[in-house]
């Protein structure tokens, strides 16, 4: 890889990040600094500030006499934390499809038609991409810029980097197709009721079988 000098510790993030997403460091598993290092050929200090903004996101820990590893969640924490999101992100929707305009409603109509097209042999991580951009379409009127903010943290590290290769497993590319169908036509029919209970049980769903998953 070749970097740039200004942005050693951003980019050495990017590689840490895709290092656990890819499973090569596993949540528990130590970081170590020499390792990477090595892999970069650039110095340890650029790496240190690459673990510090790790550990602001929520991926690597330190303690004392243990050093720096990638954060490890029981299944509890992953279910409460998927619960959390449910309940901010229905919120937030709820709120912004009541303030929807046209360009609003044609770029959730974007998002949606991406995910009829889902095909049954479909990459996962295609579908990892749709569904960030799916979520994130959902809450891109939300006048609340805090709630956004909480709703996308509360899991998306656990999803999308600790327990990735966990959660693409969990549905096969039919049933992610269908679930997400299930949001949109709840989103579409503007019940802010409706919309706010199906977001909660969708993320619900997905909490309690990747907390099954990381624990079996």
């Amino acid at each position: 890889m070749e970097f740039k000098k200004v942005t050693y510790s951003s980019q050495a993030a990017e590689y840490i990040r895709e290092l656990i997403r890819a499973g090569r460091i596993q949540p528990g598993q130590p970081v170590r600094e020499s390792m990477i290092s090595d892999e970069l050929g650039i110095s340890r200090a650029p790496i240190r500030e690459a673990l510090l903004l790790l550990a602001e996101q929520g991926l690597v820990c330190s303690e004392p006499h243990k050093g720096k590893y990638v954060r490890s969640m029981s299944a509890g924490e992953i279910y409460d934390s998927y619960m959390v999101a449910g309940i901010l992100e229905g919120a937030g929707v709820a709120q912004a499809v009541l303030q929807w305009g046209q360009k609003e409603k044609s770029g959730f109509a974007g998002a949606e038609e991406i995910v009829t097209r889902i095909q049954p042999d479909a990459d996962p991580d295609m579908l990892a991409a749709i569904d960030e951009k799916f979520h994130m379409t959902l809450l891109s009127a939300c006048p609340n810029a805090r709630l956004v903010s909480l709703a996308r943290t509360s899991c998306a590290s656990i999803a999308k980097f600790l327990y990735y290769r966990d959660w693409i497993q969990l549905f096969t590319p039919r049933q992610y197709r269908q679930r997400h169908l299930l949001v949109a036509q709840a989103v579409r029919s503007g019940d802010p009721v409706l919309i706010e209970k199906t977001i909660r049980l969708h993320y619900e769903e997905t909490g309690r079988l990747l907390s099954q998953a990381v624990c079996l």
